[in-house]
């Protein structure tokens, strides 16, 4: 589509009046939303099991090889974003790039990663909320933090923003400190066996063999996925930054180191200061988890306390997330007339009240089912409601950024089709095609590793389609079957499969043009600062 065919469609600043999204989301907003996002209970709290089943280096490498492929899906989700800043990028971009079908898949598939993450990290907060109050039903507690957080989601994206900034800095100083601590550890402090080394990676890969030692590191990918969700959520806010020129690539361009010191860095350490068959690994309570066992050994009394209230706050950050996500996709949905219009309904605040209370009951009905599950089941219902919320979220989202990978592909390809300029987009992914290429394959390769994982049994018969199998794998019989269903219904009613051509393309509608003070600004920053009060000003421009 050529440039002058949608040029009255060109978006500018910030929407003046009511019943729309508002850009308000400052750079500092997004850039703490990048890093927390990489902090959740995935990495606080599931990180042990995941080197207990498959051993310090097995974890290693499911962490490293999703790591890879987020930083791709990150990168390409970023160019998209930056040239064309619309809001439910999860569902716009593969529509207007692909074809109808896939977008209309891939954003209910988003949709539904963040609608049923909200109720699992509420069945996670309940969990944690057990080691103060064990007398207290875990339902109760799913019932006290939901309100909170959909107040907040209600009264303007900025609440929202304040909210989410405020939780990760708290992360951020938890997993710096434990990084810090956790070192220490490894090379002798708090305890008298001196530098650690490499003497705990024996072996450095669980299993009775070759074929049982891949069985396992395909179980840990679910682990992986899940931790790494929410990494993406800077495309989604796009919609509503205040500058997405800057502050969007600003975002992405820390997402290899965010994910080489808070995952690996994380991953490595935990490996190296505990033995295998540690049963700190194993734990899912908070008051015994590895963060707690390096803080516990070098004198600090409160550590499990601490660490209860850290991963509750980064159950809450990503509670928070959810439901902003949920929200934003629901309603792009809507105005794509894949769901009810009613949803497409934006306050005069903009926020689209009717997504939000939508998520908001199907949270509460999740509640419910926990609270049915928990009946005589020795108080573990919401522990069961989070392990298949878990294994839907996970493929979930791995099936999401292979979308956008391939998504991404077709985006440049036909950008520079018709003629256009790479020094045009305000941000290049760096690695193209390369780094699209190795998420579509790291994600096929994943699945069919998973798949072999699932279902060859080869140490334990009496687990193998056991309640805990059908609670760990929704994902085959769930996610997968759902995501095909809907790409073939979509298509037979929207009247076909077929790809959009390059040249029919839209690189216009939505494209956002800056204002000239809004030039300069961006001009400005990528100039290094000048003498103590040109760094001053860019500490305040990065904090406020």
């Amino acid at each position: 589509m050529s440039k002058d065919a949608k040029a009255e469609t060109v978006l500018h600043t910030t929407p003046e009046g009511g019943g729309q999204l508002q850009r308000k989301l400052q750079a500092r907003h997004l850039e703490m939303i990048a890093i927390g996002g990489t902090i959740g209970t995935g990495l606080l709290l599931r990180s042990g099991s995941a080197i207990a089943r498959s051993g310090p280096l097995g974890a290693l490498l499911c962490f490293a090889i999703v790591g890879l492929q987020v930083f791709g899906v990150a990168s390409g989700i970023g160019e998209m974003a930056t040239l064309l800043p619309v809001e439910g990028a999860f569902s716009a971009f593969p529509t207007r790039f692909v074809n109808k079908p896939l977008g209309f898949v891939n954003g209910w598939n988003y949709w539904l990663v963040w609608a049923l993450t909200f109720p699992a990290e509420m069945a996670g907060i309940a969990g944690l909320m057990a080691f103060w109050f064990p007398d207290v039903k875990s339902y109760i507690w799913s019932f006290v933090f939901v309100f909170p957080f959909v107040g907040v989601n209600l009264i303007t994206v900025t609440g929202f923003a304040e909210v989410e900034f405020v939780l990760c800095i708290v992360k951020i100083f938890a997993i710096v400190l434990f990084l810090i601590i956790g070192s220490l550890y490894w090379f002798g402090v708090g305890h008298g066996d001196g530098f650690l080394g490499f003497r705990n990676w024996k072996p450095a890969i669980v299993g009775s063999d070759g074929l049982d030692s891949f069985l396992r590191i395909g179980g840990t990918f679910t682990t992986a996925f899940f931790s790494y969700g929410g990494t993406e959520l800077v495309g989604l806010t796009a919609g509503e930054a205040a500058n997405p020129r800057m502050s969007v690539p600003r975002a992405i361009n820390g997402t290899f180191w965010r994910i080489l010191i808070f995952y690996i860095g994380s991953i490595f350490l935990v490996g190296v200061i505990l033995p295998t068959d540690s049963p700190v690994l194993v734990q899912k309570s908070s008051s015994m988890s590895p963060f707690v066992y390096a803080y516990k050994a070098v004198g600090i009394s409160f550590a499990s306390h601490f660490m209860n209230l850290v991963i509750i706050v980064a159950a809450s950050s990503a509670a928070n997330s959810a439901l902003y996500a949920c929200a934003r996709t629901l309603m792009r949905l809507a105005e794509e007339g894949s769901a009810p219009a009613m949803f497409a309904k934006v306050s005069k605040r903009g926020i689209p009240v009717n997504s939000v209370m939508a998520v908001t009951v199907i949270s509460l009905i999740a509640v419910a089912v926990a609270y049915l599950a928990e009946i005589g089941s020795d108080g573990k219902g919401s522990a069961k409601v989070f392990d298949w919320l878990s294994g839907v979220i996970s493929y979930g989202i791995m099936a999401n950024w292979m979308v956008m990978s391939f998504t991404h592909l077709r985006f440049r390809y036909g950008y520079l089709s018709q003629g256009r300029k790479m020094e045009d987009l305000p941000y290049i992914a760096p690695f193209f095609p390369y780094a699209d290429y190795i998420s579509l394959f790291i994600g096929a390769f994943v699945t069919a590793f998973m798949f072999v994982a699932a279902f060859y049994n080869s140490t334990n018969e009496a687990e193998f389609f056991s309640t805990q199998w059908f609670l760990d794998k929704s994902w085959i019989y769930f996610t997968i079957p759902l995501l095909i269903v809907m790409y073939i219904g979509k298509g037979l009613v929207s009247g076909g499969f077929t790809f959009i051509s390059y040249d029919q393309m839209d690189f216009e509608s939505g494209r956002l043009i800056e204002t000239e003070a809004e030039k300069a600004e961006n001009e400005a920053m990528k100039d290094r600062p000048k003498g103590m009060a040109a760094w001053a000003k860019r500490v305040w421009f990065k904090l406020f």
